[in-house]
């Protein structure tokens, strides 16, 4: 059982160090040895869990969806639909999403870089393919509270997760006053309201 956590902390180690160097340098300017260094184990021993760095990115995308689901879920598990009024749940939770994910620069800068390589990568393309499906289900979860047809609840979370992402891309390029992002984002948010 020991060995098991040793690894799995190992793997982890290696895609947090995927993520400090594409802070610094691009997926296709970061070596396998790049990884390594950061991650503070040799070339043999990261090639011994990962087959390449397409693999280390493919994990890296799960790694990245798997810790905002956990975030997600300790939120959840605090605010209830039974326990706070429509509003108030509903606002916790677009809350949670603007501030942890759309409204973070490197993580926004990192999944740009990562759409840019779906382009061109089969495999990095069915990755996030599947990303954007659980993240869109989990919206749906969420907002099917409110909404009874569920279908109409699907196509709003696809909206969400299409508005948000657009936010996201636009927080990277543009300096937050420039287009007032948060005002944006606020307003998205209260016309969302009306709409549950």
């Amino acid at each position: 059982m020991a060995r098991k956590n040793v690894q799995e902390e190992r793997k982890l180690q290696i895609l947090k160090a995927l993520d400090s160097c594409l802070l610094k340098k691009s997926f296709e300017k970061t070596s396998i040895k790049d990884i390594a260094s950061v991650a503070g184990v040799n070339h043999g021993v990261l090639h011994y869990y990962f087959t390449s760095k397409e693999d280390i990115l493919l994990n890296y995308i799960d790694y990245i969806m798997d810790k905002y689901q956990a975030l997600a879920g300790e939120l959840f598990a605090t605010v209830s639909p039974d326990k706070f009024t429509k509003e108030q749940y509903i606002e916790e939770a677009l809350g949670f999403v603007n501030n942890r994910i759309t409204l973070d620069k490197n993580l926004s800068r990192i999944f740009i870089e990562i759409w840019e390589i779906s382009l061109y990568n089969k495999k990095v393309k069915a990755k996030l393919q599947e990303t954007y499906i659980r993240w869109i289900e989990e919206v749906t979860f969420v907002i099917s509270h409110y909404i009874d047809d569920k279908s109409y609840a699907r196509n709003i979370s696809i909206a969400m997760v299409a508005f948000w992402e657009g936010m996201a891309l636009f927080s990277s390029v543009f300096p937050r006053e420039t287009l007032n992002i948060e005002v944006v984002i606020k307003r998205f948010q209260e016309k969302l309201l009306e709409i549950f």
